[in-house]
């Protein structure tokens, strides 16, 4: 593998790469996809720092309705003068959400303890509790929330291009079911605000939902992983939620499930001896980033109390920084706890894992396991 872009089912292991490019050409110019790869952390965090810097532009060919009116309003891929706006009402929304415990949502999708059972983790666990817990915070019934939960894999395409009028249509489609049941919510949630910021509301809320299903599961997979390959079962039953927060962290650091991401140069810019001209695709390579030893000692080490991991780029940093940082780290970690503490057996089926066919991204594709 030696190319800036790769789909992680086609890589069991990208690491290799990303160490010969921090050692060799932490800014390397790919010319096969006309853009700039960044690996260095120093060099990704100057990047993502800069105000000016310009999420890509996403095509999309017949978008309307209440599809446009969404993705047009998304925080995460918005710029100037929209992003200020979107970034108000998702922090608004995000302030108004209601605590909601997990252990209830975790017995309504696990087997009792003490029934030996084998499950898909990602299946059961990952693709739903995220978004069941975000929307039993913000106080959708069950029924709203199952369905909007059915409609999330049709959601996940407003982050990609859309090409042609069918697909399209069919984005339209999901959108227009689920735009009414949200915008209801965020009605009462939001009483006080203008209509203009209530839709910026709606479109946000509904990237918090895409969010959670998507990043928010390959953190519970990864961290699962790494605690069942380095800690014993006695000290997982024992260990206080403290210890689970400091090892999702450091997780999201060594095994972060964004790898990367994109922004566009509003000016020409200097990096690494490397002139970066105004309008060039720049790729941040987070996870390369997160290993650089300039910043992390010992950086192939995992350490559960690395006094800098919080340090780390997973969630990116600067204005496009991800506003529910705080939340996806609490959260993987009371639901490991809550794993942990009420299950003696727990073991790891699949070996090796198999990885979905993304490229930004590295999230488990199955993950079956079997508790008792």
């Amino acid at each position: 593998m030696s190319t800036t872009l790769f789909q992680h089912s086609d890589s069991p292991d990208p690491w290799p790469l990303y160490r010969e490019r921090l050692a060799r050409w932490p800014v390397i110019w790919d010319a096969d996809r006309r853009l700039w790869a960044v690996y260095r952390y120093s060099d990704c965090m100057h990047v993502l720092s800069l105000p000016g810097m310009l999420i890509p532009p996403v095509p999309d060919e017949g978008l309307s309705g209440d599809a446009q009116a969404i993705k047009s309003r998304l925080v995460r891929i918005s710029n100037a003068p929209g992003h200020t706006p979107a970034r108000d009402a998702a922090m608004q929304l995000f302030r108004g959400r209601q605590r909601v415990d997990i252990a209830p949502l975790m017995e309504r999708l696990l087997p009792p303890p003490g029934v030996p059972a084998t499950y898909d983790w990602v299946e059961r666990v990952g693709r739903v509790l995220p978004v069941m817990h975000l929307l039993a915070g913000f106080g959708f019934s069950d029924a709203d929330a199952a369905f909007i939960q059915g409609q999330l894999p049709g959601l996940l395409k407003l982050m990609g291009p859309v090409k042609g009028r069918e697909a399209a249509a069919e984005l339209e489609a999901v959108c227009s079911s689920v735009y009414p049941l949200v915008s209801q919510r965020v009605d009462k949630l939001m009483p006080d605000s203008s209509s203009d910021q209530r839709a910026y509301g709606v479109s946000n809320l509904i990237g918090l939902l895409i969010q959670s299903y998507d990043a928010t599961r390959g953190l519970l997979s990864n961290a699962l992983v790494h605690l069942l390959k380095r800690e014993t079962p006695a000290l997982l039953a024992s260990a206080a939620i403290g210890y689970f927060l400091s090892f999702v962290t450091e997780v999201m650091r060594y095994d972060g499930p964004v790898h990367n991401t994109r922004r566009v140069a509003d000016e020409d810019l200097l990096l690494g001896g490397q002139t970066i001209a105004k309008g060039q695709t720049i790729l941040i390579v987070l996870a390369a980033a997160n290993r650089d030893e300039r910043k992390f000692a010992k950086p192939e080490t995992f350490e559960v109390h690395r006094g800098n991991n919080r340090e780390m780029l997973g969630f990116g940093t600067g204005i496009h920084n991800c506003l529910a940082a705080a939340y996806c780290t609490e959260l993987a970690a009371a639901v490991l706890c809550h794993l942990f503490h009420t299950y003696k057996y727990i073991r790891l089926e699949d070996s090796p894992l198999q990885y979905e066919p993304l490229v930004n991204v590295r999230l488990v594709k199955t993950m079956h396991l079997t508790t008792a």
